[in-house]
């Protein structure tokens, strides 16, 4: 029962005809039809979705999303581990660079959209993915002598005008 000032029902309303009203009003009484519509109806609800599995079902739908959060967040711990010292504190600047790279040793390559959408949330901050390619290709190029991402135009391994990783041997341990 709601507790006395919250009401959490909501009033629907149903057309029934005649015949059928005049039959529940003998079977249940005049000031009894909502009561008996109600109960009828958690009836048939229960016989088609027993209350068991309508709450196993919800509670499967908050493990898949907690799975999920604990999928995407740990995959990208597991692919930091694997930058060598050099990488991970000359050529990164800060935690998105290495998250970047990250995704290069995951996927191999990757568009620009795509890592946005990966490690920003908003396919259209595409501009602040590849300033951040270009200043990491930079430091590379100072430090290693290559850079670490290309450009390649056209389609490779299923993906079209897509960056990808020159040397993955050169930025692991």
């Amino acid at each position: 029962m709601p507790k006395k000032g919250v009401d959490d029902t909501i009033s629907i309303r149903v057309r029934l005809e005649k015949s059928l009203i005049d039959r529940l009003d003998k079977a249940v009484g005049e000031g009894n039809r909502q009561r008996f519509i109600r109960d009828a109806v958690e009836w048939r609800l229960d016989e088609e979705l027993p209350p068991i599995y309508y709450e196993l079902s919800e509670e499967l739908a908050q493990l898949n999303v907690r799975v999920a959060h604990l999928e995407k967040s740990q995959s990208t711990s597991v692919f930091l581990g694997e930058l060598n010292t050099t990488t991970n504190d000359q050529i990164c600047a800060d935690d998105l660079d290495r998250k970047l790279l990250a995704f290069f040793i995951r996927n191999e390559g990757g568009t620009t959209p795509e890592l946005a959408e990966h490690l920003l949330g908003d396919s259209g901050k595409r501009r602040t993915i590849l300033d951040r390619i270009d200043r990491l290709n930079t430091r590379a190029q100072e430090l290693i002598g290559s850079p670490v991402l290309e450009y390649k135009k056209g389609f490779v391994k299923d993906k079209r005008g897509a960056w990808w990783l020159v040397d993955p041997t050169s930025i692991m341990t």
